[in-house]
């Protein structure tokens, strides 16, 4: 995705889509903390905006996760594949991708502490792997590529940069684990949203100009950029990235449905990982057009959704005068962050 829009275009993406993001980001924050209730988006929607926006939320939401995890299977079968063939396993694809979804559920069924215990660990050694293959990847930088541009423009990268950066669905379970503390949130969902967009930049610029500009839409020939003894950290890399992030969402997804919507604990679980499971046997399995979707229409229509949560929470403040700083940010940010995406969702649908 670097490469199709070529190094300069795509860091002026990520700063910009990184901005957006965060701004949708804190002003969800000051909807959580502005309404302590135990709930997700849909529970939240429905005390700020209404019963419309209410079931709206709670539809695309569900999508949103239904998609993610979906691709979250498809990707992670294929990094535990690439392990199995280097440990001189050959079992067919869908196989892994079974077995994915299987631990990831198993791993969710254990609740928020476990999990939480387990992200920790998985999470630091994913820094860890993207460290050090940004190290590898420096070291073999073609920079005679950097101001290379693509032949054929397509706006695909659009939707995959912003379901890299896009946080939504977390920042309940972080509000709750903080017990909305307001600074401790804002913290939080600054550092966490910042640092993911280096780091994935990072990722993807130093890849791309390690491979002199040849990577394709497979995320296994980057195995080629590193030493034989070193073959496995890629598809470690990916397996420990999908994992975190199947966890992560498909348990913000079995909240919504038992919090906000009654469902018993048991009908909820399978709801939340018995969907993905299905599309699993009834899509093409492309990964990347997979989070392109969920990224630039779900997970776009959430921040829209959510921005608006942000100002319904602001204006119950204290009055501000006329276009000041909090009263920009209360009326002018969600606006923005609306017509950013709208316009990036229409360029996303006719442009790939």
């Amino acid at each position: 995705m670097i490469g199709a829009w070529g190094i300069i275009p795509s860091t002026i993406a990520f700063i910009s889509l990184t901005g957006v993001v965060l701004s949708a980001h804190l002003l969800y924050v000051e909807a959580l903390v502005a309404n302590k209730k135990h709930s997700r988006i849909a529970g939240q929607a429905g005390y700020w905006l209404g019963k419309g926006p209410e079931a709206l939320a709670g539809v695309i939401q569900a999508l949103q996760v239904f998609g993610s995890n979906l691709a979250y299977i498809i990707l992670g079968g294929e990094f535990m594949a690439v392990l199995a063939q280097i440990a001189g396993i050959e079992i067919p694809l869908l196989f892994w991708q079974v077995a994915f979804w299987l631990a990831g559920g198993i791993l969710v069924l254990f609740g928020l502490k476990l999990v939480a215990r387990v992200e920790a660990y998985l999470v630091w050694l994913l820094v860890a792997v993207i460290a050090l293959l940004v190290a590898i990847f420096t070291l073999q930088i073609d920079f005679s590529i950097i101001f290379t541009m693509p032949e054929q423009w397509t706006f695909e990268p659009y939707g995959v940069i912003l379901f890299a950066l896009l946080g939504i669905t977390t920042l309940p379970e972080v509000a709750d684990v903080v017990n909305y503390r307001r600074s401790d949130v804002y913290k939080a969902t600054i550092r966490g949203t910042l640092t993911a967009a280096v780091l994935t930049y990072g990722f993807g610029v130093t890849a791309w100009l390690a491979s002199h500009g040849s990577l394709g839409r497979d995320p296994a020939e980057i195995v080629n950029l590193l030493p034989p003894v070193l073959a496995f950290i890629l598809p470690l890399f990916g397996f420990l990235a999908v994992m975190t992030s199947f966890i992560t969402s498909a348990l913000d997804l079995r909240n919504m449905f038992h919090i906000d919507y009654h469902f018993t604990n048991a009908i909820a679980w399978i709801v939340a990982l018995g969907v993905p499971f299905a599309l699993l046997f009834l899509t093409s399995r492309d990964f990347l057009a997979t989070i392109g979707l969920v990224g630039s229409m779900f997970g776009a229509a959430l921040a829209i959704i959510v921005s608006f949560m942000g100002r319904a929470a602001l204006r119950r403040g204290q009055n501000v005068k006329k276009w000041c700083t909090l009263w920009l940010w209360r009326e002018a940010a969600p606006i923005v962050v609306t017509l950013f995406f709208l316009i990036g969702g229409i360029a996303w649908l006719y442009g790939k």
